[in-house]
């Protein structure tokens, strides 16, 4: 009997250590997000650099820029300590930056090769490979944000809290 009550106690505890609020969820939601609206800022900026032809030399910092961030961030998440036990939302914030930074290091590099490539020497396969890049990190994407989302959503809804826009 006495196993059963200091197991019983040591499970209550174990809980208690991962027992969160409301506002706590709250907060770190908002803080996680805060982090994914800066790294699509910046890599809008980088888009933006490259449809604007801003120059190589713009082009590639805010690149450098937006890949830093990425690492910066995961960095960030993947020391940070377990939310609650579950760890569900800081799972799929780490998943969205690592496949972001996937994205990056391909996709967006082999973009960069092109774009550094003399116009003379430009080939309709080079033109071609762009527009297909570009769709699949657009596709990529939409399917990273959407499974943030959800994971988002049943974050929000474990602690009773509602998402705005």
């Amino acid at each position: 009997m006495n196993r059963i009550l200091t197991f019983s106690v040591f499970i209550l505890l174990f809980s208690a250590v991962f027992a969160q609020t409301k506002e706590q969820a709250i907060d770190y939601n908002d803080k996680v997000v805060a982090d994914q609206k800066k790294m699509l800022i910046l890599e809008d900026f980088f888009v933006t650099a490259i449809i604007n032809d801003l120059g190589g030399d713009t082009i590639k910092l805010e690149y450098e820029i937006y890949c830093d961030y990425l690492q910066f961030t995961l960095d960030k998440y993947s020391k940070m300590k377990k939310f609650d036990s579950k760890d569900t939302f800081r799972k799929a914030i780490i998943e969205l930056l690592t496949n972001f930074q996937k994205a990056a290091t391909t996709e967006y590099k082999e973009m960069l090769d092109i774009y550094s490539i003399p116009t003379e020497e430009l080939t309709d396969t080079h033109f071609n490979r762009w527009t297909e890049l570009s769709e699949i990190v657009d596709k990529k994407e939409n399917e990273y944000n959407d499974a943030f989302l959800e994971a988002q959503k049943v974050f929000a809804k474990e602690y009773d809290f509602s998402l705005s826009e």
